[in-house]
């Protein structure tokens, strides 16, 4: 037991040692930035949505707050669409296993999920590259303050709690 409970913090330990933070990969400084079948690219090397989001954040924020609703507007999507195939799929496997009549009422709540999905998640292309074209033009202007305003929602041991930053 001493020998695990030695291997177990030995290996505890070095998991622990081996963690860093890599933090965001830097963008070249005045270059613009091209999406390319899905993915970000500056002079042709490709970046992670994590780079460009604090890219954007630090140098943009009017093209970042573009960005954060695209990438609002996909997550609420995804949730609403997922959550709707799941109780449809759900109703069905339960319609399969007892003796009730299929089209239930999750069915009907899930359709009704998956139809408010879709004009959600359209529009979220046309937000993020509007982010994007956003950021390239002001590369030729002049900087400017702008106005950015970011209002979240946090959830912690403590409780639920509301974050406003200026």
């Amino acid at each position: 037991m001493k020998k695990l409970f030695l291997l177990l913090t030995v290996l505890c330990g070095f998991l622990s040692s081996a963690q860093r933070d890599m933090g965001p990969k830097e963008l070249p400084a005045n270059q613009p930035i091209e999406i390319v079948n899905g993915q970000y690219l500056v002079n042709g090397e490709q970046y992670s949505n994590y780079d460009i989001k604090y890219h954007l954040m630090n140098n943009n924020p009017e093209a970042y707050n573009f960005y954060k609703k695209a990438k609002t507007k996909s997550s609420v999507g995804g949730l609403l669409l997922g959550l709707g195939g799941a109780l449809i799929v759900g109703d069905a496997v339960k319609a399969m296993v007892s003796d009730e009549d299929y089209p239930g009422s999750f069915t009907y709540v899930g359709a009704g999920l998956a139809a408010v999905s879709i004009p959600v998640l359209t529009g979220r292309k046309k937000m993020l590259q509007k982010s994007i074209d956003t950021y390239n033009d002001s590369l030729t202007k002049e900087k400017t303050l702008g106005y950015n305003f970011d209002v979240n929602i946090l959830a912690s041991s403590n409780g639920i709690g509301l974050t406003v930053k200026f």
